[in-house]
Parts: C-alpha cells; structure tokens; sequence
C-alpha cells in the first residue's frame, strides 16, 4: 500500500473500505481485518491531514463492525509487534492498543499465553497504556499453562532483564490484590491504594465474583516461580489477607515455604512492608497511597516481627508502632502484634539509633497501659511485655521517671490478675535501672573512703523509691511483696539496713515469699543450711562488696558472698521502725499482756537476722553460738554497750526482752542466751523480772523449749542472785522437785545443772575458795541427778546425764553416799519394766555415775541421742576430775570398739576420747597456751595410741569405723604429742588399710587421717610417706582380712553397692593423677580436698574440722595445672555423689575463677575427655559425656580452631601421643579444620551404642546439645569458622550418622543435619543418595505414636479414620525431615536421584509406616516438579512403586500416591503410559470401589490435560463405565468423582458419540464377566447412551448392543438383572420395527416376565410393557394369559419364588411376621400395578382382530376388579383404561366389524357364567364399552382420592376425543349424564388438576352441545 501522494493513499483506502462493505460474512471479514488492519494504523503516520482523516475514518469502519461480531479474530500480534517497533508514534500506538484491547480477549486460551511475554513488556514508558495491557492478562492468570521446568518458568514473561516493568506488572496485581469486593467507582479510595492506582484498577468494574477468580489467578501465578522470592513476599502478604478463603489459603501456604528462604535481615525483602503498612508518602497526592487496612496490617506485622538487624527499620518502624497503636485502621491483634515490633526493635534493632527514639517508643507504650486504659487486656499484656523489654534495653529511660514505677506498683495492686504477670514482668525488669552501684566520687551515690563503710549514700530518687517500696512492702496482695523483694535485692546493697529491714518484713508476712527472700538475706533458702563461711560483715570487710547488685540473680548461690549490714546500723533503724509502729495501734499485735510492733513471725526474722548482724559485726566467721567465739562477743559487747536509749546493743536488749515477755520462742531466747552467755555480769542482774515468765514456760510441752529456757533461768540464777538467795531458791527447787510434773521436773533438772556449771565458774573466776564438799545445795543437787540417773524415765535420763557433764566439766563431783534403786538380780522378767522389782542400795556418787553413764554408752536399747550424751559425760568428767576418771575411761573405749553404732555416736566417743587425753573442752579449746593434762602422760597416750593401731586390722566392720574415727581425732587434737611424730609411718600404714574399707565413711575417714599424718611431717619424711602411700595404693593388694565365727562380711546395704567397693576408685584416680606428674607427694593435698562434704559439716562432725589448703601446697600445684585441670574437671562429673562432690571441693579450692581457668586449658580438657569417653568403665564414660556437655556451653558459642588459627597438624599431633585417643580410619583428622569437632561425633556414636542404658541416655543428651551448637556454628553469619564446622562434620554425619543401626543416632544425625541444610547445603550434595532415604524411613519412625494408635482404634469408621490419617499425613509434610527433603531437593540432579532409586523404590514398596509412604510419594511429586523430562528414564519404575502405593489399605496413602502419579505421567515414555492406563483398568475389574482409580485419573487430568486427550481410547471407557457404578451411600462420593472426570474430558452428547467405538468393547466384556455388579453397571452405561443419543444411535451399534444384552438375559435371575431388560426397554424406542430382532427382544422380555420372583418380575413386566408399547406388537393375549392370576391374587407366599427349597403353606404363613406380611402385601400391590401398566401397553393399536376378539372383556373385567383393589392399583388400572380407550379400534368412525364373530379360544380364564350373545353393531359395542367404563368412572369419582378422579377424568376426555358426534350421540349423551351426575364428587376435590380437567370436559361438552 505505498504509494507517492495523498490520492493514491486516499484510494487504497477506499478500496479497503469497499472490501470491508463486501464481507458478508464473519469469515469474510475476519480475512479482511487480518489482512488490511496493521497496514491501514499505519498510514496514520501519514503526513497529509486528509489521509489521516480518512485513516480515521476506515478504523471507525472497522471498530464498529467487529464490536458486534465478538467471534471475529483481530491480528492481535501483528499489532502488538507494531505497536513496540521503535519508529511507532503516540498516536499509532494510540490506535494500535484500541484493537489489542478488543483482540486480545477473543484468542484462544493458548494463543493468549504465547503473547503473554510480548503484551507485558511491549510498553515500558506510558503507564497508561501500560496499564491497559497488564490489565489484558488478569483474567487468564488463572489458566495459563506454567511449564514444570523452573528454568522456563523464569523465563515465561521474560522479565529478567526488564527490572522497570516487572516491578510495575507487580505493583499492578498488587493493586489488584488490595482491591475490596464489591467496590464502586464512586466510592473512597481502599485502604493500599493510591488514586491513580484505584482508578486504574476500577476502570474494569469488575463484579465480586469475577474480582475473586482474578486474584485466585494472580495468587497462583505468584506462587509459580516465575518472579524471585523478594519479588512476590509483599503481594502475597496482601493476599493471605484477603476475606475470601479461596484467595487467602494458598497464599497462606507458600507463604510458609518462602519464609524458610526469605533472608528477613536484607533491607531488600522488608523495606516493602514498612512502605505498605504506613503508605508510600509520595508528593504527588495523585501517586500517595493510603495505609493499608486492618487485616492487611495484622498479616504485615506478623511478618515485620521476623525482621533481623539490617532488615529492621527503625524511622519507618516507629511509624508502624504508632500507627498500629493509635491508628484509625487497627484492631486489638494488630495492636497485639505492633507491641511485639516494639519488642523486636528495642531488642535487636540498631542500638545507636534505636536509643535516639526509646524515649518516644516509651511515650507510646505508657499511653496503653494504666489504670485508666480502656484497651482490652491482651493488649494491655503485650504493652507490659514491651515495657520490660524497653526497661532491659534502655534502662536509662526508666530510671529517670520513677512516677513509671510508681504507677505500675499502683496498677499491679488495683488491675485483673490476668495483667498480673505481665506487670511484674515489666516491673522486674525496670529494677536493675535504679540499682546502687560503686561510682566514682564526683557521682551523688558515692560512699566516701574515709567515711563510715557502711554508711550507704543515696540520691533523692532512691530515697522515694525505698519510701514507695516500705508501702508495699506489707501490701495484702501476694504478687505486690514479690515485686518489691525484687526491687529491694536489686536497687540496694545487701549491707543496706532499710532494705533488709523490708526484706524481713515480707518474709515473715508471706510464706509464699520467705525461700526466696531467706535465699538473699542468707545465701541459702533454708536458715539450717547456711553456709557461714560464706557470710561477712561490712564492718570487717570495711569497703563495699566488688560485686554489683544486678550480678545477683547470675551468681550461683554455692559461690555467692552474702555481705551483712552492720549490726549499729541495722538495730538503729529497726528501733526507730518499731517505736514507729508501737506509736500506731492499727500496727502493733499484742500477744498475752505485750505489745509487739510486728507479728510473731516477723519479729522471730529480725531476731534471727540481728542475731547474725551481732555476731559478724564481733568478728566472728561461723554459726551464731559457737561457743569457740563467745569471748569475741564478750569483747564487742564490752567495748560497745551503754545504758543508753541510743545504744544499738541497749536497743537489741530491750528487742529481745519485749520478744521474750511477749512469747518464748527459741529466736528470742537465743538471742538472751546470747548476751547473758556473753557478759551475764553484765545483764544478768537486770532481767531478773524475766525468772517468772522463763519459770512458766519450764513446764513446756516441747523439750527444746525447756532447754533453752533452762541455759537463761540458770545463768539468771548463777549471776543475778546473791549467794544466800541463790542458796535459798536451789534448796526450794531441789524440796520441790518430787512433787512435779515429768516435764517440770525435766525443766527444773536442766536448771540445776545450767545454773551450778556457771555458778562453780563464776566462784573459779573470782577465785573464791568456796568448799564444795560441804555445800549442802550441791551436794543434795549431786545426789538429786545421780538418783536420776537411775530413773526408767528417758525424758528424766537424759536431763541427768546432760546436768552430770556441766557439773562434771568444772569441778570434782563429791564422792558422798546416795540411795538409789536398782532392779532385783534374780527378776527374769526383764522385758516389762513396769513389772520389775527394784531395790534399794547406798553407793558413792562417783561410782554410781560413772557405772551407769558408761552403760547407757553401751546400751543398745537406749536412745541415740543419751547414748552420745553418755559418751561426752565421760569426756567431761575426765576433765573436772582427771584422777579419777582418765584412766577408767580410756580402758573402758577400747573395748566399746565392736559395739554396733553408727557415725554419730563414734564421733561423740572420739570426742570423749580427746577430752580425756587433753584434760580440756577441745570444742572451747585449752584454758592456756602452757596447759598439759597430768592425769595422762606420754606414755599413757603412746600405750593407747599403739591399742588403737592394733585394732586397725580387725575384721569386724564397726571395728574399723570406730577406730577410724578414733584414730583421726586422736591425731588431729593430740598432734602435740611426741607419740603421734614418732609413729607416723605407722599411722600411715593404719590409714591406708582403712582407706580400702568398704565403707564410703571409713574411707573418707582414713584419707583425713592421712593428710593430718602428712601435713605433721617434715620435707623428707614428707616424700618416704608419699612413695609408700602410692606403692600400697597403685602398686599393692589388700591384706585379706580374717574371718571367724561372728564376722560380718557385709555392712548393711552393701550388696547394693558398686563392686568395685564404694568409691575407692576415687583415691586411685588422685593417686594416678599425682604419679603422672611426678609429684607423689601431692597426693595429700588432693585427699584433704576431697573431703569438704556435706558428712563433714555436721554439728557432730564439725569438731574434725580440715585445715585448708596452705598457700605454699597450692603455690606447688602451679607447674602441674596443665595436667591436673584436665582430669580433674572429668573427676568433678562423676555419676556418684560422693566421688563427684569431693572432686567439685578440689576444683573449688584450686580453681579461683572456673570459667577463666577452663578457657585457659579448654583444649587440653577437651583432649582428656575425647580419650576417656570409650573407657572401659560406664561411670568414667558418663562423666565425660557430662563434662563434654558443660565444656561446650559457651556464651560465644562452639570454640573452634579456626577462629584461633591454631597449627592444627602440630596440635593433631601433640595430641596424637596421647595412647588412649580413638579415630575412625576412615577419618584423616589433620586434613579437617576442626578435627576435635569429628572426633567428638565419633566417640558420642560409639557411647550412644553402648551396653550401659544410663551411659546411652546421658550420650543421647550430649549429643543433642551438640547438634544444637553445631547448627549455630555453621551459619552463614559465621563465615568461614561457619564452613570449617559444616565441612568438618557433614560428611561423617552423612556417612555413618543417617544410616546407622541406631535409631537414636539417626535421629540426632537427621535432626542437625536438617537445620544445618540452610547455611551448608551445597555440602550436603554428594551425600543425598543415603540421606534422603533415610529421611524417608525417619518420616515415619519419627511419627506421633498417639495419632497412629487413634487411627487404629477408628477402624470401623472409615471416614473418621480417614480423618485422623490426613492430620497425620498433614503432620507428617510438615515434620523436620521431610522441611529438610524440601531443602535438599534444589541440589538434587538426575544422577543424584539414580543413584538414589532403588533403595527409594524399596523403600517404597516395603515400608509400614504412614509418615515414610506419605513423604516418599510426595518426595516423587517434588522430584518430578525439580527435573521435568531429565528423569524420564527412571519415570517407568517410580510409577510401578506409586501404582503399588495406590493398591495400599489405607485411603490417604492412596490418595497421595495417586497424586504422585499425575506428576509423573506427563514425564513418562509412551509405552509406561499405555502399561499404566491398562493396569488402572484392570484395577478396576479387580477393586471397582478403590477411589484411588478416579483420584489418579482426575491427578492426571489436573496436571496434564492434554495427554489424557491423546490417550483417549485408553481411558475415556473406564471413566464413562465408572460413573454408572450402582449408587450406594460408600460410593457416592466415587461416582461424583467419575462424572466430574467425564464432564471435564468429554462432555455432552457428543463425547458419547464420537467415543462409542471404544465404549462398546468395554461394554461387550463387561456384559460377559461373571461379575453380575458389572453386567448391571454395563447395562446402565446402555440405558443411557440410549437415552442420551436416542434417535442419533446408529442401527448397527443399536442392533450391536441389544444382541449384547439379549445374550446377557440368558440364564438365571441375579441382582441387577432388571438393568438388562430397562437397557433394552431403551433401545427399543428408535429401532426400525420390522427389523428381524425385534421377536428376540419380545421373546426375552416375555421369558423373563415369566420368573416367579415378585420384585425382579415386577421389574421385568415394566420393561415387558415398555418394550410392547414400544415395538406396537400384538402379544395382548399371550400377556394377558401369562399373568391374569396376578390380577385377583390376594396374598403373596413363599412359593412365588424362583427358589425351589424354600417352606411353603401354612405353616410358613403362620411363622411370617406382621412387618413381613406388610412388606409382602406391599410387594404384591406394586406387582398388581405394574401388571395393569403392561396391560395397558400392550394393548394393540393396529391388532383390530385381537381388539375385537378382547374389547368388550378388557372394558368389563377392569370394571369389575376396580372395586376390589387397592388405590394404587385402581389408579393403575384406570390409567391402562385409558391408554385402552385411546387405542380402541372400535371408536373410529370408520370402523368395522368383523364379518364373523371371533371367540376368545386361547383365554385361559373362562367366564363364571354363560356368555350372553354377541353385539352385532358397532353402536351397541361402543355403548357397552362406553358403559362399563363410565361405572368404573362413577365407582372412581367417589373415592377421595386425588389421583384416582385424575385418571377418571382423563378416561372421560379421551372417550369425548375419541367418540364421533355422528354416529355416537346416544353414546355422547350418555357420557354427559354420568359427568353432570358425578360433577359433584369431582368438584370435591380441590386439587389443581382435577379442576383443570373439569374445566376441559366442560368446554368440550359444551362445544358438542353447540355444534349439534
């Protein structure tokens, strides 16, 4: 069309515009529109105006005509190429996309696809035009076709190098997405939109439902690969959020895969979500687009809470909190979640920056929260969360507002308890803001060095916040003191008296509270478990404790030091708050005639701890009352007490007075005992007034009251009273005694001895020369205790002897006369004490007291607690009298030595033993430097020492544990002596034999004795002792004891030991230790360690105390810690208790800071554990195990090599020499850059396996906690440390792990593998063939044994099973393994997944397991979906395992394996198809109720349309053949299954047709199986293809199929036979009449309609009539004799049966049940119908001799049964008049009779009577007829009964039809009598059709009644 000049130009277009107007048609047009269009847009370029216009004018033309011709084709790609060339102008362009909108929606599906790429990038800059064509490819998003290839899919628009238009072909569907339903133009702009995108996205007008199907398209086009991760995260978002679920659900779902990609710390993936939620902020009001609403925002910042360091956002961030706050388009979850983001922010969000807006981010969080919010209180929960995490980060801007603490301390006393945790939490995390910390001195809080220390300052905040703090402090509600406790143990130092004050307080008030608060005040939750030690004063220390009040809650409390306040301080303002307290009664309790500023609880908690502030402020390091330190608090108390008002000791003294008028209780009385044990000088005199209630409370029901109270009332006594006085009440006290209670009399005993042990004292201390033999009240006292000696009454013994040891200890007992009473010799009667006779004896008092203390030591009857009484009685009386005693006493211990007893009491003898030797209280220690005891000489000790040695070797046990015990005290105490150095060989020979005792005791015991023994020695004796120790200990055996008679050769509870004999190893393990370094010797210093255990610490065994390590033994050690470190931390993990606390006492000594000196020698430890993790012994295994688990628990994470660069080959091989180190052989450790890491692995597998359960278990845990490390070592974050680690231990997880026999270590391996994947994949590829079946198979080991137990126990219910099967496949997709396949699967390539196949396929076919069936089949989906067409040569042996799979019991398997074989058929060889399409079809013969059949079909169909298309001949049979399935209520859900399929391959009629040629060989097998169910089905599929083609069925494939079902008929009944005849009954409606087989078909029907079974013949005389009524043969009369009898049958019997055995007769009508007579009665009446409707049917039409040969007897008999039938039956039968009427021959006008009268030979029933002569016109038959019709007419018009009066008004519209008016008058007149006769019956039925046909008989009669 290129011309020179406008004409010509001009002309051309006239032409085409002629061609146009010729185009008649729409063919005619579309050519010409194809060929002219492109090149007529293109003259618009032209420049002469006239051209243009005429352009113009011919495109006009064009637009106009193909606007009503919507099936006209436009050249769309012509155009679209067009309109990208680059020479195209505006205004080509302009009216190029006109006809690209218009075309480009009339393509074909496909057609649409291919120019998908071209339509979206042939514009880049006019958004406008850009618009319309994205806007072309919305509605087919949904349909086109995404290729299995991810490299094609990349590559579908071919966007990848047109960043522009990808982002805007985005931001438009995102747009789209964002759009709400149902919307208008006129409508504001959505919540997401600009108005320029609003207005571009509404322009379409889109309805609801049309709206939803575009975004479902957009949503599966998103999830499709085609754009990057980054690219869709946003738009999906918007989607998950949208109302309609079809929408959001798959959104949802691959948004929970693309978050395990998504990199949510790259600013690149998140930056999209701040702009969304908050607006884009555009200049351009146009372009600005609003926040997005609610439900978008809650799925926003559910995403925005996963953002990480650079991903978070802080300017924007804050917007988004506060608009998600306070914001109009927000809700209560979104508020949730946007205080989750603060959260996050504060948390890790850039710290410089984020601390520039806290203080605005605490702004906003205070506005939700308070008394006065209104908000709902899970946002209000949520708010406090964020507060805490803000007070955590930022505590500088907490601490600066206390009015915050303030108000939520108010909040937390007044709000529900729902808020009640999440406000402590916040409070509890504001305290460590308003912490007092040591500052410099320039800062307010500074304490002053040349101050007092323990003087606290604090600013003005703190002051306020102690003042709130003491108001809540007894608040009522128990969260409320919590939260203050927290706040006084972390703003204030422990030595600050107000806040310990408080502290008190509540722990005295709420039980609740008082472990936690004791656990701060006295380092230990329990007050008897403290550990003084641990505990000092501010006084002493005179500087504030280094560590910093926050570090509390970090320290562990073994190692925390407790610093006390000051003992002034602390009293002073207790006082003051007392006196305050005291001023206001609504404070104070009054308890008896007292009045007390606290509770009783309270006040005993400041007693305790004013007691303790007492004796730590004397200088004393130990239990308060130790009575070592009393004279330390004799001197404080000296040097500071003042009888004045302001003195603390004066304040404490009147404290504990008021406690003890108030209540006695042991607190307060201690406290007493205290001062007056201290300085009674000094008080004594004073609390005289306190005798009267202290004499009251001796007659106390609880012994340790009367104890207590006695040790105060005898030092009152002692020191209060004059000599007379004291005379006076002693002599009143002894008269009395007899006369009181047992315990007043206890009490009173107690007093005596109490007040006589501190009065002798008293006298000794002021020197008097008092004569104690003729003081008559002490010698009547001596005598009063021995007689009580002698009681039966323990309670009464016990006090004696306890009153014997203090008189014994200071003063000679007078040796005088005393009676007492002792049993009879002669009385047998032993056992009853009560009936013994006693007499009476005079004896001295000495021997008297020392007969019976020492046999109640050896009395095994006795109580315990006298018993160790008895032993210390001795002890003192051997220092108060040493003559006399010593020698008696040390003769009568030795031979106590076999006596069976228990620790305790040993101790109490040992301590008695000493006593005696020393002559002094070794627990008081000698009275002077100089003191040697007279009455025990050296060579009296060395004659008992060498007694002692010699009953070492005795056999018998308790033997050995006394003189054990013994042996130790008498070295520790008598050290001195010349004895002990001289035998220090011998001592150590005599330990050592003892330290291999079997009991632990004994042991502990020996290895004491023999560090004492060493530490006595000099340098060179030192190293003799230490090599002969180490010989006897490695090198020798055990001397085999002797075994007599009476030997006991197990201890009790020693055959539950372990057999190597208690913990003996653990002195093997310290001398081994001390021999690999040379350093025999040190061996001693390990023992002396070892044994800091509790057994020691007791009040009894606190008398052995151990002398701790000197500085010089642990300057020794120094050389040898790079050795001793190692093995002792294995040590300190010992599964045993004992071995284990002894070696953690070591450690403790040796090591000052453990987490320093570990570092220091990490891998040298590591080295020592690595070799003894496989030692022979289980307990050293699990000890290493522990220890490894401890070692690798680092703040920072793994310690790795690379990290130090360390020389790992000289490191390797410095370990190498090591002999007991283990390394796989297969593992080339120097190569490795972690080889401790591998090997660590290897040792953990090969303990995991272990015999030794425990071992295993403490393994698994291990290893576990190692995967955990090792995981976060490997991470990208790590970078080359990251990859050193995977490297290191992936391929040997791979090679041995996953595939290991043991399920555990497959397990561990599976699991760290998996969440290694992430940051070490590409490693991990080599290694897939072995770990994705293994994965696989841990699928289903893994699976939740509960669920699988449910789905069994639901057998019987199939859908309800299959149910709890779909959770668990749902679970099992969703479990760790099979996340970890999905993350493999993108390294897998055709290779990999050969070499993988054949243990996949066995995996396949042999597993059991749900969980593996389900994850190998979707494993196959994925596979299929990763390499496409690559794996078609393994696709033929995946689908034989998947066609298994579909064969499996359970539904859900099926199911799944079905799925994976849709995947897989479009990868498959020709020939896999067709075996495969043949199997299901064979499957179907075999299991035609399997659903799995359909579900495979429909899997196929889903996933690749178009082969089921090619593969029609295949398939198409089965899927028409199934969907005619008998319908039962288990196979609805099949058959709906089948139609869908068939209706989505083939619909309409003419699939059937065109696929006939295939059916009907289906139908021809099924027809000859001997299935009878696929005969019945076979003959449904005829029934309606018959139907369904009718006349359109060709004669041969008819005639084909009626010879199918002919020959199907043969034989006997069977259920579904009926199908046949209704089948054949169909294709009998268009078949030729005349055709041959025609008798066939009439002659099977009738053969049928013969069989005796009711319900089939019913069925077969319906298809009988059909077939008759169709074909128009004249069979009536056969018919009619074939089941007359039927007609007045009145009873259906068993014998109408085609059964032949069945009872018949009587006595089987009697057996039939009423329910089974009705249901016969029922079967007959229907049988009755059916037959009047053959009846009817098979009346001839053109038969006129029959007709006439039966005519008058039809109408007659049909009139005389009506009356006896039942209503259906009588509507039957008039329904079959009426079809006789029509065909009656007779009523035609031209009718004829027969020239001779015909007679009914072949009628089998004759009449009853005489037939009357025939009627010999055809008036008279007409009449007759007319006649008995009309009766049955009258008869039926009486019966109320709708139905019935139809049919009869139907009779008498077809007589009037077919009556002629000529020659039926008579006839006519007649007929209108009878109706106007029996109108008014008829007219008694309302119903519509019945009035309808009065109506038309009406205007017929009267039409009839004109036209004559």
């Amino acid at each position: 069309m290129e011309t020179a000049g406008p004409g010509a130009e001009i002309e051309l277009l006239e032409r085409v515009l002629l061609r146009l107007g010729n185009a008649d048609t729409d063919e005619k047009l579309e050519n010409t529109v194809g060929k002219f269009l492109t090149p007529v847009i293109l003259k618009i370029n032209s420049p002469h105006n006239v051209v243009r216009a005429k352009v113009v004018e011919v495109l006009t033309h064009i637009k106009r005509r193909i606007t009503s011709r919507g099936q006209v084709q436009i050249p769309v790609e012509a155009l679209l190429e067009q309109y990208a060339a680059s020479d195209s102008t505006t205004i080509l362009k302009n009216f190029a996309i006109i006809f690209i909108t218009m075309g480009f929606p009339r393509l074909p599906l496909e057609q649409q696809a291919a120019l998908a790429a071209k339509v979206v990038s042939c514009e880049a800059k006019l958004e406008n035009y850009q618009d319309k064509l994205f806007t072309l490819l919305l509605p087919i998003l949904s349909d086109i076709k995404i290729p299995d290839d991810p490299a094609q899919r990349a590559e579908l628009l071919q966007l990848k190098d047109k960043p522009a238009i990808s982002a805007s072909f985005l931001s438009l569907l995102q747009d789209v997405l964002l759009l709400p339903y149902g919307i208008t133009q006129e409508q504001d702009v959505p919540p997401g939109l600009s108005p320029y995108s609003f207005k571009r996205v509404i322009a379409n007008s889109w309805r609801a439902e049309e709206l939803e199907k575009i975004k479902k398209g957009i949503v599966r086009f998103l999830c499709a690969s085609v754009f990057t991760d980054n690219e869709i995260f946003v738009p999906l978002v918007v989607a998950s959020a949208d109302t309609r679920f079809s929408v959001a659900t798959p959104a949802i779902a691959e948004l929970s895969k693309l978050c395990t990609m998504l990199d949510f710390n790259n600013p690149a993936a998140t930056s999209a979500l701040y702009t969304l939620f908050i607006g884009n902020q555009n200049q351009l009001t146009e372009r600005q687009t609003r926040p997005c609403c609610a439900r978008v925002r809650q799925k926003l910042l559910s995403y925005l809470i996963k953002c990480r360091t650079k991903g978070i956002n802080v300017g924007k961030g804050l917007q988004v909190i506060f608009d998600g706050l306070f914001g109009t388009n927000t809700n209560v979850k979104c508020k949730v979640l946007a205080l989750q983001f603060v959260e996050l922010v504060l948390r890790d969000g850039p710290r410089e920056v984020v601390s520039k807006v806290s203080k605005v981010m605490l702004t906003g969080i205070t506005k939700v929260i308070g008394r006065d919010s209104v908000e709902p209180n899970d946002v209000q929960n949520a708010a406090y969360s964020a507060l805490a995490q803000h007070a955590r980060s930022f505590p500088q801007d907490v601490s600066q507002d206390l009015k915050l603490v303030l108000g939520y301390f108010n909040n937390l006393a007044t709000c529900e308890p729902t808020l009640h945790s999440s406000i402590r939490e916040a409070l509890v995390s504001m305290a460590p803001a308003f912490a007092w910390k040591t500052k410099t001195k320039s800062d307010a809080m500074d304490v002053d060095s040349d101050g007092d220390p323990t003087e606290v300052q604090l600013d003005g905040q703190q002051h306020l916040l102690l003042a709130m703090l003491l108001d809540n402090a007894e608040s009522k509600i128990q969260i409320v003191q919590n939260v203050t406790s927290v706040f006084l143990t972390s703003c204030y130092p422990e030595f600050y008296a107000p806040a310990r004050y408080l502290l008190l307080l509540i722990a005295g008030e709420r039980n609740s509270l008082r472990e936690n608060v004791t656990t701060y005040l006295y380092g230990t939750s329990k007050k008897d478990h403290v550990n003084y030690s641990m505990l000092s004063s501010i006084e002493q220390t005179g500087k504030h404790n280094s560590e910093s009040i926050s570090d509390f809650n970090h320290l562990s409390l073994e190692q925390r030091r407790v610093v006390l306040p000051s003992f002034h301080v602390m009293m002073a303002h207790v006082h003051e708050m007392a006196n305050k307290r005291l001023k206001k009664s609504s404070s104070c309790v009054v308890v008896g005639r007292t009045k007390l500023p606290y509770t009783l609880e309270v006040y005993e908690e400041m007693l305790d701890y004013l007691r303790l502030c007492l004796w730590y402020s004397a200088g004393v390091v130990a239990a308060p009352g130790d009575e070592k330190y009393t004279h330390e608090l004799r001197n404080y108390i000296t040097i500071n007490y003042a009888e004045e008002e302001t003195n603390p000791l004066h304040q404490y003294l009147h404290f504990v007075q008021r406690g003890v008028e108030a209540k006695r209780t042991e607190s307060s009385l201690l406290c007493l005992y205290d001062l007056l044990n201290a300085a009674p000088e000094l008080f004594a005199t004073k609390q005289l007034h306190l005798l009267e209630p202290l004499g009251n409370s001796l007659k106390d029901v609880s012994e340790v009251m009367r104890i207590n109270v006695a040790q105060v009332y005898g030092i009152l006594w002692a020191y209060g009273l004059q000599d007379d006085k004291f005379d006076l009440e002693v002599g009143e006290c002894l008269a009395s005694l007899a006369q009181r209670t047992l315990e007043h009399k206890h009490g009173w005993l107690l007093v005596l001895g109490h007040t006589f042990n501190r009065k002798i004292e008293q006298l000794k201390e002021q020197k008097s020369t008092k004569d104690y033999g003729n003081w008559t009240q002490f010698i009547n006292a001596v005598k009063v205790i021995a007689k009580m000696l002698c009681e039966t009454r323990w309670l009464l013994v016990s006090a004696a002897v306890k009153c014997t040891s203090m008189i014994g200890k200071t003063v000679e007992i007078p040796n005088v006369q005393v009676e007492i009473q002792v049993p009879c010799s002669n009385n047998d009667d032993e056992d009853d004490e009560e009936l013994a006779e006693y007499k009476s004896i005079e004896a001295s008092t000495k021997m008297v007291i020392f007969g019976v203390v020492f046999q109640l030591l050896r009395s095994t009857s006795a109580r315990q607690k006298i018993r160790e009484e008895a032993a210390k009685c001795l002890g003192y009386l051997a220092i108060g009298d040493g003559a006399h005693f010593t020698k008696r006493n040390l003769d009568k211990f030795l031979t106590l030595a076999k006596v069976q007893k228990d620790a305790a009491l040993n101790i109490a003898i040992s301590e008695a033993i000493v006593s005696t030797l020393c002559g002094y209280d070794v627990n008081k220690g000698p009275p002077t430097d100089t003191f040697t005891n007279v009455h025990c000489t050296n060579e009296d000790f060395e004659q008992f020492l060498n007694a002692l040695i010699r009953l070492v070797v005795e056999p018998n046990p308790q033997s050995r544990q006394a003189i054990s015990v013994w042996l130790l005290a008498v070295v520790k105490h008598c050290s001195n002596r010349p004895a002990v150095l001289k035998k220090k060989q011998l001592l150590q020979f005599a330990f050592t034999e003892l330290l291999s005792d079997d009991s632990e005791f004994v042991q502990d015991v020996a290895s004491r004795g023999l560090g004492l023994v060493y530490a006595l020695s000099d340098a060179n004796s030192q190293g003799e002792l230490a090599n002969s120790l180490l010989d006897q200990l490695i090198g020798g055996k055990r001397q085999v004891n002797q075994v007599s008679g009476d030997t006991e050769l197990f201890a009790e509870g020693m055959l539950g030991k372990t057999p190597t004999g208690g913990n003996i190893t653990t002195y093997k393990e310290l001398c081994s230790l001390a021999s690999d370094l040379n350093q025999p010797d040190m061996i001693y210093q390990f023992m002396q360690l070892a044994n800091q255990n509790a057994a020691w610490t007791s009040k009894l065994g606190a008398a052995f105390g151990l002398k701790t390590l000197s500085a010089e033994s642990r300057q020794k050690m120094q050389p040898y810690l790079g050795k001793i470190i190692p093995r002792l931390y294995r040590y300190k993990y010992d599964p045993t208790p004992k071995i284990q606390n002894s070696m953690i006492s070591i450690w403790d000594t040796i090591v000052s800071d453990s987490k320093e000196i570990t570092e220091q020698y990490y891998w040298e430890i590591l080295r020592e554990l690595l070799d003894n993790l496989t030692c022979t012994e289980w307990r050293v295994r699990i000890a290493c195990c522990l220890a490894v688990r401890d070692l690798l628990k680092r703040p920072n994470g793994l310690r790795l090599r690379t990290e130090e660069q360390l020389p790992i080959a000289s490191t390797a091989a410095s370990c190498s020499a090591s002999p007991r180190r283990v390394t796989p052989e297969t593992m080339d450790v120097d190569e490795l850059p972690e080889p401790e890491l591998r090997e660590l692995w290897y040792q953990l597998f090969r303990v995991m396996d272990d015999i030794h359960e425990g071992t295993r278990m403490t393994a698994h845990g291990t290893a576990s906690f190692l995967g955990k490390l090792c995981v976060l070592a490997s991470s990208s974050e790590h970078g080359k440390s990251g990859t050193a680690v995977a490297a290191s231990i992936l391929p040997y997880l791979l090679e041995v792990g996953v595939g290991h026999k043991v399920a555990d270590i497959r397990k561990v391996s599976i699991k760290t593998i998996s969440e290694m994947i992430d940051s070490s994949g590409a490693l991990i590829a080599p290694h897939l063939a072995t770990l994705i079946p293994c994965l696989l198979r841990a699928t289903g080991e893994l699976e939740n044994t509960k669920l699988s137990y449910v789905s069994t126990r639901l057998g019987a219910d199939n859908e309800a099973q299959e149910a709890v099967d779909s959770l668990r496949a749902e679970a099992a997709k969703s479990h760790h393994t099979m996340e970890t396949i999905n993350k493999c699967v993108r390294f897998i390539d055709y290779q990999v997944l050969e070499r993988m196949t054949p243990e996949l396929l066995e995996l396949m076919k042999t597993s059991v397991n749900l969980g593996t069936k389900i994850g190998c089949a979707h494993f196959v989906c994925l596979i299929s979906i990763r390499l496409g067409k690559e794996m078609t040569p393994l696709v033929g042996k995946y689908l034989g395992a998947c066609f298994g799979g579909i064969k499996d019991r359970n539904m859900t398997v099926r199911k799944y394996n079905a799925s994976a074989i849709g995947h897989l058929m479009g990868l498959a060889k020709e020939q896999s198809i067709k075996n495969l399409f043949g199997k299901l079809d064979d499957l179907y013969t075999e299991q035609p109720g399997n659903r799995s059949i359909p579900l495979t079909i429909q899997s196929i169909n889903k996933r690749h349309h178009e082969l089921l298309k090619d593969y029609m001949d295949c398939m198409l049979p089965l899927i028409f053949f199934g969907m005619h399935e008998e319908q039962t209520e288990e196979n609805k859900a099949n058959i709906e299954l089948w139609k869908d399929l068939w209706n989505d391959i083939s619909p309409g009629d003419a699939g059937i047709r065109l696929n006939l040629h295939v059916i009907i060989p289906k139908l021809e097998s099924a027809l000859t199986d001997a299935s009878w169910s696929r005969k019945a089905q076979a003959a449904n599929v005829i029934q309606n293809i018959a139907t369904r083609l009718s006349s359109s069925l060709e004669e041969t494939d008819r005639v084909r199929l009626i010879r199918l079902l002919l020959s199907g008929l043969q034989g006997r009944t069977f259920e579904g036979k009926e199908r046949l005849l209704q089948a054949l009954a169909a294709l009998c409606k268009n078949l030729d009449r005349q055709h041959e087989i025609c008798g066939s078909i009439i002659e099977a029907a009738m053969r049928e309609a013969r069989k005796q079974e009711p319900l089939y013949r019913t069925m077969a005389l319906g298809a009988l009539g059909d077939i008759l009524d169709v074909l128009e043969a004249d069979r009536f009369e056969e018919v009619y004799n074939m089941i007359w009898y039927l007609i007045e049958k009145k009873e259906l019997h068993a014998a109408d049966s085609d059964d032949d055995d069945e009872p018949s007769g009587s006595m089987a009508r009697k057996e039939l049940t009423a329910d089974e007579r009705n249901k016969r009665a029922q079967i007959l009446n229907k049988l009755k119908e059916v037959v009047w409707e053959t009846l009817g049917k098979s009346w001839p039409k053109h038969a006129t001799v029959t007709q006439h040969r039966y005519q008058l007897f039809f109408a007659e008999n049909c009139t005389n049964i009506l009356s006896e039938s039942t209503r259906p039956v009588q509507v039957s039968l008039l329904a079959a008049l009426t079809k006789y009427i029509e065909r009656l021959y007779i009523f035609d006008e031209a009718a004829k009779l027969p020239e001779s009268p015909l007679e009914r030979n072949n009628l089998e029933k004759k009449p009853k009577t005489d037939t009357p002569p025939p009627l010999q016109t055809r008036e008279a038959i007409v009449q007759k007829i007319c006649s008995d019709v009309l009766a049955a007419v009258t008869l039926a018009s009486g019966v109320p009964h709708t139905g019935l009066k139809k049919e009869a008004l139907n009779i008498v519209l077809m007589l009037i039809k077919r009556l002629s008016p000529k020659r039926d008058q008579a006839t006519l007149a007649l007929l209108k009598q009878n109706f106007e006769t029996n109108l008014t019956k008829f007219q008694r039925d309302s119903a519509p059709e019945v009035r309808c046909r009065i109506k038309d008989i009406e205007e017929k009669l009267s039409k009839l009644d004109h036209t004559n």
